[in-house]
């Protein structure tokens, strides 16, 4: 058998392992499709460098955070760095899975990415150091050369790529100091925008192959209602419709173009099977959800700091506030699609738009029948992500389509089964109370959470009674405010929505409803909600420098001009800690947002451009949500089906100014993707209740009327 190193010293390339050795084996066919069986860069005779990306690439600028990497450790010119998404093996993974999620893209690779492009600049200086017969300590690599420092000679790297694909890899190579980074930590260009320009980049919806043609699917409006049957001529009679192929939940109407698919699937007279649930509907949803708020459920604890019975004793005032946010949808513009193409060799290929490879390799090989190491899955770009491509609901129903029909088939949903079963975040309730003393100062807090558990519905292995759902406290079990008594539980009450993590998943619930409820504690203290933080984060120098720094910034406690007010929130997710101050005034009787402030502390940074672009999108798409976006349930089934009656931020109602302070604490390298989201609802609502003086418990905004 040919070896990858075999292959890769015939053709002339360095291929180096992210981490580890490669020693895997690669088939003849190997110049023609190397098969993807470990993570590596490639350094080609012509001097460009590829890595093979262990992440998705969703538009965050993730495979440009990898190529800055690769360039500034390895020593080559950006330009001549590419990024790919690989397919799925172990050197990939992360806790024994591939995927993308918990902005996890730069933080979890930072290291094995500067390690592996290490491995190939020790590898390549050693090559030209045999060379040239000098010790290698005499040489260097810089922008795509190695260069002997006593005679100056110069070699590029392509020259080099064979040479040194014969070493050794070292173990432990040394890291570049700080100083030698060229890239890391100021501003540079996105390696994908130039082909994106150009209109080159493929999505899931581009994708072609031979003979292929198109599947539109049709589920049920109920969620988990089951196929009873269909009358195959109502759709058949569509001219261009193929065939009606039938998937657990649904069917999928197989035609010659996409159109005459989705004529097809409108056409098709489709049955499902009654469920118990058909007659649900918001209104029952929240009553049984604020039913887990009162004395009568049944728990589990997540944080139990001191006694909280006895400070609510010994308080003072007993101030209490519960509260509420709906289901919301991902709404990203790329509908569910992917490509399956049965092989002759017995492997099946997809293209598709997904951040978890693992998860929808074992869901094809499961629909198919065959061995997972006979999926071949080709991650493309996606057109929208936030969460709602960490599942596999749409895999097998393609798989078994193209099974059926045998021929390549592009298979898809309609943007209203996208809303309508495309999973959502978690509708959650919320009871938060806190003790006071004579002096105003909080001595103990207590909060219960009650709702779907998400994990129930989006993790494989489900979540067994009595066990806690992480994502249902999240933020608040681990928040960073120290009175003497905290205490965090929460109550589970099952729903048959489908459920997955939406962007920060309960970050954004839990962060609203602490973060609201310190101010509502400050009014009632008569206490500044900023300094209120203060105290409550008085033994922690890291939090108080974010809080501290976005006062500053906004000009906390300065004159506004009439009509406005400023509304302030600190949540840590991700490992990040970030707190903004949002400027809020009325036009027209509704809420609009002039200014937002944002300081940042993930730790250490490698895309500053990068990190303003997250914070700047996190912040729109939370100014989205809390303005107008929900999920009602009526029958059973989503409401909203569409763009026209799923509300969605406009441009007209984007704030004026967003402001972004990056603080480089030197802490752990933490998440950017996710925490700017959090703070924006409940910095927006308390801006909100300053201004109006009207208490604000439930989202979105449109839901109320304001003066």
């Amino acid at each position: 058998m040919l070896t990858r190193r075999d292959f890769v010293l015939g053709s002339g390339a360095l291929a180096v392992a992210v981490s580890v050795p490669f020693r895997a084996e690669a088939g003849a066919e190997a110049a023609a499709r190397p098969p993807f069986v470990t993570a590596y860069l490639e350094v080609s005779p012509d001097g460009s460098v590829k890595l093979y990306s262990p992440t998705t690439e969703m538009g965050q600028g993730t495979h440009t955070g990898h190529a800055v990497i690769i360039a500034d450790e390895l020593g080559v010119d950006l330009e001549r760095v590419s990024v790919v998404t690989a397919e799925p093996a172990d050197p990939f993974r992360r806790n024994g899975q591939m995927g993308s999620g918990g902005s996890w893209g730069v933080r979890a690779w930072y290291q094995p990415l500067r390690k592996a492009s290490a491995q190939a600049r020790e590898a390549l200086i050693a090559a030209a150091a045999a060379q040239w017969s000098v010790p290698a300590a005499e040489c260097r690599l810089e922008r795509g050369e190695v260069v002997h420092a006593g005679s100056q000679r110069r070699q590029g790297i392509g020259a080099l790529a064979a040479a040194a694909a014969a070493l050794p890899l070292p173990a432990e190579p040394v890291l570049r100091p700080k100083s030698e980074l060229r890239y890391t930590g100021r501003k540079v260009p996105r390696v994908d925008l130039p082909a994106k320009v150009r209109g080159e980049p493929v999505f899931a919806s581009d994708v072609e192959r031979p003979n292929m043609v198109y599947a539109c699917a049709r589920l049920s409006e109920v969620f988990g209602a089951e196929l009873d049957g269909f009358d195959r001529e109502s759709a058949t009679a569509v001219s261009g419709v193929l065939d009606v192929v039938a998937f657990p939940g649904g069917a999928a109407v197989v035609a010659t173009n996409s159109w005459a698919a989705i004529r097809g699937a409108e056409a098709l007279r489709i049955r499902f099977k009654p469920t118990p649930h058909d007659k649900l509907d918001s209104a029952t949803i929240s009553r049984q959800m604020r039913a887990g708020l009162g004395d009568g459920a049944q728990p589990i604890n997540a944080r139990a700091d001191g006694d909280w019975a006895a400070a609510q004793a010994a308080a003072r005032r007993v101030v209490a506030a519960d509260y509420e946010v709906p289901y919301l949808s991902h709404a990203p513009m790329e509908p569910w699609n992917c490509t399956v193409e049965f092989g002759g060799d017995g492997e099946v290929h997809i293209w598709a738009p997904v951040q978890t490879q693992d998860r929808n390799r074992n869901a094809a090989a499961a629909a198919a029948g065959v061995p997972v190491d006979k999926i071949r899955l080709h991650t493309t770009l996606l057109g929208g992500g936030f969460g709602r491509r960490l599942g596999s609901d749409g895999i097998a129903a393609a798989v078994v389509t193209a099974k059926v029909v045998k021929r390549p088939v592009k298979f898809f949903w309609r943007r209203e089964d996208e809303f309508g079963q495309g999973w959502y975040r978690p509708a959650q309730a919320a009871r938060l109370q806190a003790a006071l003393d004579a002096d105003g100062r909080v001595t103990g807090l207590h909060v219960r959470t009650a709702g779907p558990a998400l994990s129930a519905s989006f993790s494989p292995q489900g979540l067994p009674a009595g066990q806690l759902d992480g994502s249902s406290v999240s933020t608040i079990r681990e928040s960073r405010y120290r009175p003497a008594a905290f205490h965090v539980e929460w109550v589970r009450v099952d729903q048959p929505v489908p459920m997955a993590p939406w962007r920060a998943v309960g970050a954004t619930q839990n962060g609203y409803f602490l973060e609201c409820f310190v101010d509502e504690v400050a009014r009632a203290a008569g206490r500044d909600p900023y300094q209120l933080r203060r105290e409550l984060l008085a033994h922690d120098p890291r939090a108080l420098n974010v809080i501290d720094t976005v006062a500053r910034a906004a000009g906390w406690g300065e004159p506004l001009p009439k009509g406005r007010a400023r509304g302030m929130a600190f949540v840590e997710s991700y490992g990040s800690l970030c707190a903004e101050v949002a400027e809020v005034s009325l036009r027209d009787g509704r809420p609009f947002v002039h200014r937002v402030v944002c300081a940042l502390d993930c730790g250490s940074i490698v895309l500053p451009d990068g990190v303003r672009s997250q914070v700047e999108g996190g912040i729109v798409q939370g100014l989205s949500a809390v303005l107008g976006e929900a999920v009602n349930v009526a029958a059973g089934a989503a409401v909203e089906r569409n763009f026209d009656t799923y509300s969605m931020l406009r441009i007209t109602d984007a704030p004026e100014r967003i402001e972004t302070i990056i603080i480089e604490s030197g802490e752990p390298m933490g998440g950017v993707g996710e925490p700017p989201l959090p703070p924006l609802a409940p910095a927006v609502v308390n801006a909100l209740v300053a201004l109006t003086g009207k208490s604000i418990r439930e989202l979105p905004l449109s839901r109320h009327r304001f003066a």
